[in-house]
């Protein structure tokens, strides 16, 4: 909301309370006095003055006191008010005097008040202003809770996306250190199959620049990249890597965090190709479970040395970190350890 939008929607208010307020005393003295026009100039007066005294009032207030603790406020308004009420009474009456005398006007049957009466004048002006300030405050203290409440979450927001842009820095600095380490060792064996490791490396390398700046990929981009890299790691395991893609269509445009699928499928390469001498076969299947979650899953044959599973390496925790920060507690990631060992994600549709 723009500031001038906020100062207009303060002004009607202050019109339509004081106004209201006026539209009040002219409606209960009308059933007990004959209701004349120095009565009723005599209550345009009062809400007039109530109107400037209580614009001061909030201007001190955005100016001075907004910094000071409730109880602050509070206990100063207890003074201020009452002083108030008795100076706005005591200038209406000075005021109401002067224009009698300079315009000769007849008081009618308006007689003059006891100090009694004027003694509860002040205290019904004393109540308005307590009124309008416990309004007023009111008002400020739930837009500071929310201007609070809006500041944290935007905090919330900037760490999250702090910790985002870090777990991607090791994604890439990881998968970049393995897939330079394979390629440097064929440059010498198999020139060509070196070079063709270099295009798919540079191709995959323009997904995650184009990537860094986004919080989620589709499935099918994601799959494009794993198997660019699942190509690059052929070039070391040759036949000892092999893959089955089992995806179910209306699950290509799904969204989830960049790189999860990559980094199980780098780490089933890791833990379990890599771990096996005759090797294996990787599995990436993703298959809807209801109508309201999809579950994507990477097999891999278990480790010759099945106490390396410990399943606490940096991909998984990482994994597990982004999933938190994308998703909160509606996406998980379990492991499965039987003959083969399955690591799932299940997502929100």
């Amino acid at each position: 909301m723009t500031n001038a939008s906020t100062s207009r929607q303060y002004y009607l208010a202050q019109l339509a309370f004081w106004g209201g307020y006026f539209l009040l005393n002219v409606f209960i003295f009308s059933f007990s006095n004959p209701l004349s026009t120095l009565l009723v100039v005599i209550f345009g007066l009062l809400s007039a003055l109530l109107f400037i005294v209580t614009h001061v009032l909030r201007e001190l207030y955005r100016k001075v006191a907004h910094r000071w603790s409730f109880a602050s406020v509070v206990l100063n308004l207890i003074w201020i008010l009452p002083v108030l009420a008795l100076l706005i009474q005591f200038l209406l009456i000075t005021i109401v005097g002067l224009g009698i005398k300079v315009f000769s006007i007849d008081t009618g049957s308006m007689q003059k008040e006891s100090m009694g009466v004027f003694l509860l004048y002040v205290a019904d002006t004393c109540i308005m202003l307590v009124l309008w300030c416990a309004i007023y405050l009111m008002k400020a203290q739930i837009k500071a809770r929310r201007q609070a409440e809006v500041a944290h979450w935007r905090l919330q927001a900037e760490v999250k996306e702090s910790e985002l842009q870090f777990l991607r820095g090791q994604i890439n600095s990881h998968f970049l250190f393995n897939a330079l380490n394979n390629l440097r060792s064929l440059i010498r064996e198999d020139g060509e199959r070196a070079r063709s490791g270099l295009n798919d490396l540079a191709t995959l390398l323009r997904g995650l620049l184009q990537i860094d700046s986004v919080k989620k990929v589709k499935l099918k981009e994601e799959l494009e990249w794993v198997k660019g890299y699942l190509a690059l790691e052929a070039l070391q395991f040759e036949n000892r890597l092999r893959t089955e893609f089992n995806i179910d269509s209306q699950l290509l445009d799904q969204e989830l965090p960049p790189m999860i699928l990559q980094t199980l499928v780098e780490n089933a390469v890791k833990h379990g190709i890599a771990a096996r001498r005759e090797g294996g076969t990787i599995q990436v299947t993703a298959r809807k479970l209801n109508g309201q979650r999809w579950q994507l899953c990477v097999t891999n044959p278990g480790s010759e040395h099945p106490s390396r599973h410990a399943g606490n390496g940096i991909g998984l925790s990482n994994a597990r970190q982004r999933l938190v920060l994308a998703y909160g507690d509606q996406a998980t990631l379990t492991l499965d350890f039987s003959e083969c060992v399955t690591a799932c994600v299940e997502l929100p549709l």
